[in-house]
């Protein structure tokens, strides 16, 4: 897979696919190739939750963050 950097085209467009099916979610990436998703402020019932994940690419993001809302429920 070919890195994605801030200001390309994909990062573009995978930020805004991962802003849509996780829309409590907010989606940051850096030009270290790094994916961040936070969510928040959290409800009281949810502060012992997960509030932040990383990975290394937007489709390991997706993953982190599905994962965290699965244990949710």
């Amino acid at each position: 897979m070919t890195a994605i950097t801030v200001g390309h085209p994909d990062a573009e467009t995978a930020k805004a696919q991962l802003k849509a099916e996780f829309p409590a979610w907010s989606i940051i990436w850096t030009d270290t190739g790094k994916w961040w998703a936070t969510r928040g402020p959290l409800t009281r019932e949810e502060l012992s939750g997960v509030a932040d994940v990383s990975a290394d690419t937007p489709e390991g993001l997706a993953e982190k963050i599905r994962e965290v809302i699965r244990n949710d429920r």
